[in-house]
């Protein structure tokens, strides 16, 4: 399709809107309107927007996604349900003291995020169940774990060689190694573009200040203190009121966390044959949620934690409570579908052409975050712009490691904050918060990450 600054209209208007409105759905479904007027204006079709939904269900990693939302809802709802989460708490605050304070609630969240490397959503989940209830326990903003949560998952993500992102990475590059643009050996240069992967560092340094000086300073003013009542009933799921002769114990959480965890991965080892690089990431997360309420169903039932028609109810309750999040996924999937037919993502990287090699990295992670906020998807500006970026930066002589970390940084950062990035919907619904007060109250920071990282891009640049 020719490209024209009309592929850029319904990313500007899902953007304004959500941040004018204040609803991520109402961004996207105007903007999913849009996109379908002008694909239809430019190829004679009719109701390409309306279809574009439906579509979303066809594309395996899309609805498997969706299905995992759903699925983790449910499993969110039961280890609250059965007494799991007031029993983690009790075991890391009374029993060990192991937490105990608000530091250590966010140092807990901000570890594993970092730890849980292979997978950017498994890192968001795990470390934000796991941790949010002790943030509830010293009263520490929700909205604050979801920046800790995002921080710590496409960022840590990406710099890892042989998670999917990795594997992802690699297959770029080696595309243009098999084009004969570069010769090396894609693990070598991937390796040596991780110094250069400069946002993504700043961001994980950024939230370890955060979270350090919150005993000496003031910080906490943009975060609201705890969960108002006007909050808690716009939040993705609630809170399991215990009843009956349920006894809290950090069992009901440690198991079925672990029961997730090894599923997950248990999955893509065997999707891959033993090599996780080569595993399908869309069955691993998927297929190992179902595998863990099923398990997790049998554990309650033998422990008698509860009787089969009761946990099958929780399954229930817990997924109704995430379908808000589950609809605006859909519509995120369905936008940038459009916004790819669009050719956005294309026609930016156009106009951004003709530079001085000095400035090449800076202007590839400027256009990269612009792209990638449009479009919420780091993966889908690296593919756009590794083929785009690595030839210039081979004609013009610029540094190839440093070019391929400045795509991955610019990337990083639409999916890091975006209102429609997956991630930033995901580390919302997970911390129970509104998703644009969490776009708010994370933006200054991730806007300083992206300053540092545009004056070391320019100083490395004009050194190099």
């Amino acid at each position: 399709m020719e490209l024209s600054w009309l592929s850029i209209v319904p990313v500007l208007l899902a953007i304004i809107l959500a941040f004018v409105a204040k609803n991520v759905f109402i961004a996207l479904l105007s903007g999913i309107i849009v996109a379908g007027i002008i694909l239809d204006m430019k190829t004679g079709t009719i109701f390409t927007s309306l279809d574009s939904i439906y579509k979303v269900f066809q594309d395996d990693w899309a609805a498997k996604s969706i299905l995992f939302c759903l699925m983790i809802g449910a499993f969110v709802y039961v280890i609250e349900a059965s007494g799991g989460v007031h029993g983690m708490v009790e075991y890391l605050t009374e029993k060990r003291k192991l937490v105990k304070s608000k530091v250590g609630a966010q140092l807990l969240a901000y570890l594993l995020g970092i730890f849980l490397f292979i997978d950017g959503t498994s890192s968001i989940v795990i470390s934000g169940v796991a941790s949010r209830p002790l943030f509830d326990r010293f009263n520490v903003s929700r909205e604050k774990l979801a920046y800790i949560t995002d921080s710590t998952s496409s960022p840590i993500a990406w710099f890892i060689p042989f998670n999917g992102a990795g594997a992802f990475l690699m297959a770029m590059v080696g595309g243009q190694v098999s084009a004969g643009i570069i010769e090396v050996d894609p693990m070598t240069i991937i390796i040596s573009a991780i110094p250069f992967q400069l946002y993504g560092i700043f961001s994980i340094l950024i939230v370890a200040v955060v979270i350090l000086m919150d005993n000496h300073t003031n910080i906490q003013g943009q975060w609201s203190t705890g969960n108002t009542e006007e909050e808690q009933s716009e939040a993705y799921s609630s809170q399991q009121i215990f009843q009956g002769d349920i006894v809290p114990k950090a069992k009901n959480m440690i198991v079925p966390l672990v029961l997730l965890v090894g599923s997950i991965f248990g999955i893509m080892c065997i999707t891959g044959e033993g090599n996780i690089l080569k595993s399908d990431g869309s069955a691993g997360i998927y297929i190992g949620a179902i595998l863990t309420l099923i398990l997790t169903g049998i554990y309650y039932v033998l422990q008698r934690i509860t009787k089969i028609e009761t946990y099958l109810k929780w399954v229930f309750k817990g997924m109704g409570n995430y379908l808000e999040v589950t609809m605006i996924l859909t519509l995120a999937f369905a936008f940038s579908n459009l916004v790819s037919q669009l050719g956005t993502g294309a026609f930016i990287a156009r106009i951004s052409s003709g530079i001085n090699p000095a400035f090449v990295p800076f202007m590839i992670f400027i256009v990269g975050a612009f792209m990638s906020f449009a479009t919420g998807t780091s993966g889908g500006t690296v593919a756009v712009l590794i083929p785009i970026g690595i030839p210039m930066a081979v004609a013009i002589g610029a540094s190839i490691p440093m070019t391929i970390g400045a795509i991955i940084s610019g990337g990083v950062f639409g999916d890091h904050c975006s209102p429609i990035s997956d991630s930033t919907i995901l580390s919302s619904m997970i911390a129970e918060v509104n998703v644009m007060n969490h776009v708010k109250t994370q933006m200054p920071y991730a806007l300083t990450s992206a300053a540092l990282a545009s004056v070391g891009f320019l100083v490395l640049g004009l050194i190099g």
